[in-house]
Order: structure tokens, then C-alpha cells, then sequence
């Protein structure tokens, strides 16, 4: 596969708790995006002792930790799914325990990435001379799966 733009990159939600099944949800496209993002970290564990090979540090990992990042311009057409995301990020749905839990699919051309999320930021910018827009953050919260297309 050869290179492709941010464009192609489709992200979906769904509001549910992180025990879902992601098979049955109801899959959501977030629309009129611009930037979208994820980002994937693990901690490190020193294994240094004194007998590490050449004086050398090693470790192994322990814990992953994923965060997406995402951005877009404000419509208020249904098409586009915003309107839910930001409501639901202030007064969080009941079906999530008043949490503000999702469900995020990434969705590149060669693999999509998705797992349950807690939503961490979101916010709307609203400048007198420009237009709207949003942008917003979200940690794993449990597993994340990543499979090629």
C-alpha cells in the first residue's frame, strides 16, 4: 500500500460501557473531522542488575497506554454525530454510569485500531471572525485491538 492522506482515516464511536461487545455496537461516524490521532505508550520497567550485559540498562514493559486525539470544525447537521459526543462529555450518558465511556474505531486504510476509551477533553472554540471548532482527547480504558485490513 502506498501512502495515503489524514482524509482517508475514518473514526467511529460508540456510547457504551468498556465490558461491550464491539461486534453489536451501533457504530457512529464523528464527521467533519481534521486532525485525528493516537498515540501508544508503554511503562518501562528497569531490569538493570549488576551483571547487565556491557554495562548496559534493560528493561521490559508492563502497562500500555493509548491516547487519541482529535479535531474538527462545528456542524450541527445529525449526519455528523457531534452534537452527542459534546453533550455527552458534560452530562454523561446513563448507560455509561454517568462516565463519560466510549467505544472509538479507528479506521486507517491498512488496519483499524479500536478499544473502550474514557473521554477526557473536549472542548469548542468560537472565535467572532472565524468559524467553530471542537477538539477533543480520550485514554484507554481497557483493551485496545489492532487489526490489519
Amino acid at each position: 500500500m502506498g501512502a495515503h492522506s489524514g482524509g482517508s482515516v475514518m473514526v467511529e464511536y460508540a456510547i457504551a460501557e468498556e465490558t461491550a461487545n464491539p461486534a453489536t455496537l451501533t457504530r457512529k461516524r464523528l464527521g467533519m473531522m481534521r486532525g485525528k490521532g493516537i498515540d501508544i505508550s508503554w511503562d518501562t520497567i528497569d531490569t538493570t542488575g549488576d551483571m547487565s550485559p556491557g554495562y548496559t540498562k534493560t528493561s521490559m514493559v508492563s502497562f500500555k497506554q493509548g491516547e487519541f486525539s482529535g479535531d474538527g470544525v462545528s456542524y450541527d447537521d445529525a449526519i455528523y454525530n457531534q452534537r452527542e459526543l459534546f453533550i455527552h462529555s458534560i452530562s454523561p450518558s446513563s448507560v455509561t454510569g454517568g462516565q463519560p465511556k466510549l467505544w472509538l474505531f479507528i479506521t486507517y486504510p491498512d488496519v483499524e485500531v479500536y478499544g473502550p476509551f474514557v473521554l477526557t477533553k473536549m472542548s469548542r472554540a468560537s472565535s467572532n471572525d472565524d468559524k467553530t471548532t471542537w477538539d477533543m482527547a480520550a485514554s484507554t480504558n481497557g483493551e485496545l485491538v489492532a487489526l490489519p485490513i
